[in-house]
């Protein structure tokens, strides 16, 4: 515990020392400011409603109706500006506020919003198409006009991304074939270490807390550790506004499936440089339906979210505070059935053996089994200028709390988990020689203890064990722009110490001394070390005729999670029993990236191809065995595993037809463990491939009418069949290709004299045909039981399937002094 301690201590006394220095006026004094006009390049003519970003600084704002626009009261230093509107390609530009006052912007005409998004989520502030390795932005128009129940939902259908579920609130994000403890989620920077081992356990984040997010596919090991040794989702919220305004807005929606009501109030100002954002929201769903199971009972969830930022912005840099809580209860599907394929109880309810549709359309998650999950956090970011560069300093607390409720308010498993990230980083850049440094170091002190055992005759479920956990890395990385290429590379190490505690039970499964006569071990005390080097060299080249290539070459590290070192019990979100390992190996990753596209006027393509070697690959293979009818699963390691695919996007957006856009997404992965037989040849869980197509038709803009921005759109999801699939012992299942249709419009609703938007309306319908289909990832197709006995899934129709038909309704009443940007929301 010393070494964690003193190390934070030391970070601490940093923090306080670099602001003191600011305050006394030791690095700079002074607030910049930026102002400008933007025009369309061809007319000339101003442009109202254009939103201006400092992505570094999360600072927007909006041109006003003579296309004028003003910063102020920003940090001194280089930074990154990104100018974007609906039917104009982005434009960026370094600009220095300690010497630039005034920046003027010509846009040019296009209806394709992603020409050259700024990315950050690398850590150093670039362009996509500059950036080395594959990134996928998802703006906050795309999150607009989407539905979702859940963050991850938002970007899931993204080309190389999946999502595990079980049932609709429940998802887990995949990565070019790769999930849990190799996904890294960020929210605003701060990992979400919410037991994220789990395939029970969904991301506690608000998706009405997420503005955009950006993910890069594949290792990124050097910036965030060995928990991105797939790659990484970084969520954001929303910029905070420019000084002297006040801004915000009023969603609710409703889901015609699943009843989903949501409801989120979002608000944001800045006074002299003190910026402060709320939101607030609650969503509640009932079971979900769909052709061939009817109501799916076990689907009912809901969640309540508070999120307040406090911060100031000073001629030094900035400090924010972030203070959040969530709390969701979810229902379990577990696929309890008669022979009939009648849902059930598990135990007969109030004389009941069976659920009444009015219990189908419950809002309490409560009914089933079920989980009670929070998720409260606090994360303090500060930058400091000092000379040229700027150091970073973050740290924050999360505490996750986890109940596994078998009835009313009884939790057989109870997961307490505390987290105290940390990130300390210096950055300095020249904009004049294109060269890039960032170095750091950063990690996280996991403390996680097991909660009461219900009273009998309740008995208790001890998954892991209580355990700590410290885990740091320090990394450099270097970045050279030149006129049309881009060269980055870095090395990182990491170092990652277990430590866990004995754990003994009596016979009625309660924790007892160690030792005790007539009890049993359910852990036994452990301490495992690692130590892992992680590499990067990539370059990005801009081709003549809009052309581009990337090349990454990356070596990447994972030590084991706690549950694969030490699983010892049932997973009742799963249905199945884990078993742990504790000899295994940190996993050893060698992936190749080659990248090609293409930005023309009228097209837009990028195809990445992936080629990724992994040494002692984790996962849980499952025996012959069974504990109280559940399956158990061991975790072992493979010698060696092989992962190739390909994902890229083909956007046409023709420049002669305004009205127009198609985009397609498309993504194949393929798995292979060497020297294996055919049932055991493949790595579970490999997504299908799948293609996702849209059609977009625009409506033009009348003079002085009330509908702004209004588009109609068709689109379909294509999964082929997935037959390359683990299947010793029913382990995985192949899966049945599918075709689901999708619609939508939308529409902004303006004062014609202001230009101010009144309200958005978005309506959209999913799965348009109603079709019966399972997802390879619906983990739920692997839920049945009989009469309260688990069975072994044999054929896919056996277990859940997806949600049918679903219409949703969604409305945003946006108001405040920036509340006149009709359809520029970026």
């Amino acid at each position: 515990m010393k070494t964690p301690l003193r190390f934070f201590n030391f970070l601490f006394i940093l923090l306080i020392i670099s602001v003191g220095q600011t305050a006394f006026g030791k690095i700079t004094t002074g607030d910049g400011k930026i102002t400008g006009k933007i025009t369309d390049k061809s007319t000339g003519n101003p442009i109202a409603g254009v939103t201006i970003t400092i992505p570094d600084l999360k600072i927007a704002t909006s041109t006003d109706a003579n296309g004028n626009y003003l910063l102020k009261r920003l940090p001194k230093g280089e930074y990154l500006i990104q100018v974007s509107a609906i039917g104009y390609a982005s434009e960026t530009k370094v600009v220095d506020l300690g010497n630039t006052y005034s920046v003027d912007f010509k846009l040019s005409t296009s209806n394709y919003e992603l020409s050259d998004v700024v990315v950050t989520a690398l850590g150093n502030t670039t362009t996509r198409k500059r950036a080395t390795i594959p990134i996928t932005v998802v703006t906050n128009k795309m999150i607009r006009e989407g539905v979702a129940n859940t963050a991850i939902d938002l970007v899931s259908s993204q080309p190389g991304v999946n999502a595990t579920t079980e049932g609709s609130g429940t998802t887990k994000p995949q990565i070019n074939g790769l999930g849990f403890d190799r996904v890294l989620t960020l929210m605003d920077g701060l990992p979400q270490e919410d037991f994220q081992w789990g395939d029970d356990h969904g991301i506690l984040i608000d998706p009405y807390a997420v503005h955009s997010a950006e993910v890069i596919r594949g290792p990124a090991s050097l910036q965030y550790g060995a928990s991105a040794e797939a790659g990484v989702i970084s969520f954001k919220s929303a910029p905070l506004p420019q000084n002297g305004t006040v801004v915000g807005s009023v969603l609710t929606e409703y889901h015609t499936n699943n009843g989903y009501l949501g409801t989120s109030l979002n608000i944001a100002g800045n006074h002299n440089g003190f910026v402060w954002g709320l939101q607030a929201s609650g969503e509640a769903a009932h079971s979900y339906s769909n052709p061939k199971d009817g109501y799916v009972w076990g689907t009912a969830w809901n969640q309540v979210n508070g999120r307040l930022v406090l911060g100031v912005n000073r001629s030094w840099g900035y400090s924010r505070l972030t203070l959040s809580a969530l709390h969701r209860r979810i229902e379990l599907p577990d696929g309890n059935r008669d022979s009939t394929g009648r849902f059930m109880f598990d135990f007969p309810q109030n004389g009941k053996i069976y659920p009444t549709r009015s219990d189908f359309l419950s809002y309490n998650a409560n009914i089933a089994s079920d989980k009670s999950l929070g998720e409260y956090q606090a994360w303090w970011q500060n930058s400091v200028n000092v000379g040229k560069g700027k150091i970073g300093l973050d740290i924050g607390f999360a505490r996750s709390v986890h109940h596994d409720i078998d009835t009313g308010t009884v939790g057989a498993g109870n997961l307490i988990l505390g987290d105290i990230p940390f990130n300390l980083k210096y950055q300095i850049a020249d904009d004049k020689s294109g060269l890039k440094l960032t170095t750091g170091v950063n990690g996280m002190y996991e403390f996680h203890h097991n909660g009461d055992a219900p009273p009998l005759p309740y008995v208790p479920d001890y998954e892991i064990p209580n355990y700590t956990n410290f885990e740091i890395g320090g990394y450099a990385i270097v970045e050279k722009n030149f006129k049309d290429l881009t060269l980055s590379g870095g090395l990182r190490f990491d170092h990652t110490n277990f430590t866990g505690d004995p754990m003994s039970l009596n016979i009625d499964g309660r924790i007892v001394p160690v030792g005790t006569s007539g009890s049993t071990v359910q852990f036994s005390s452990f301490n495992n070390k690692y130590n892992g080097l992680s590499g990067s060299i990539g370059a990005s080249y801009q081709l003549p005729g809009n052309n581009y290539v990337k090349l990454n070459v990356s070596k990447s590290y994972r030590a084991p999670a706690i549950n694969e070192l030490t699983s010892n019990g049932l997973n009742i979100g799963s249905n199945l029993v884990q078993l742990g390992n504790r000899n295994l190996k940190a996993e050893q990753g060698y992936q190749v990236d080659l990248v090609y596209g293409y930005d023309g006027k009228d097209v837009s393509v990028e195809a990445d191809g992936f080629y990724n070697h992994i040494n002692n690959f984790i996962f849980a293979n499952r025996t012959d065995s069974l504990s109280g009818g559940f399956p158990i699963y061991q975790y072992l390691s493979t010698n060696t595993a092989i992962i190739t695919g390909v994902s890229g996007f083909l956007n046409i957006h023709p420049a002669a037809t305004k009205w127009l856009e198609i985009d397609n997404g498309f993504t194949y992965i393929y798995s292979h463990i060497p020297n294996e037989t055919d049932s055991t040849r493949h790595l579970p869980y490999i997504p299908a491939p799948h293609l996702n197509s849209e059609v977009k038709f625009r409506f033009n803009d009348g003079h002085n009418s009330i509908f702004k921005g209004t588009y109609v759109k068709f689109g379909l999801q294509h999964d082929w069949a997935q037959n390359n699939v683990y299947s010793a012992f029913y382990t995985e299942l192949p899966s049945a290709q599918y075709t689901i249709f999708n619609a939508g419009v939308g529409t902004n609703l303006v004062n014609p004299k202001t230009g101010r938007t009144i309200c958005s309306v978005y309506v959209n319908c999913t799965n348009l045909t109603n079709v019966a289909y399972a997802d390879h990832l619906n983990l739920a197709q692997y839920f049945l039981a009989y009469n309260g006995t688990p069975a072994t899934v044999t054929q896919q129709n056996q277990g859940i399937y997806n949600m049918g038909r679903n219409i949703s309704f969604k409305l945003i009443f946006p108001f405040g002094s920036n509340s006149h940007k009709t359809t520029t929301e970026e």
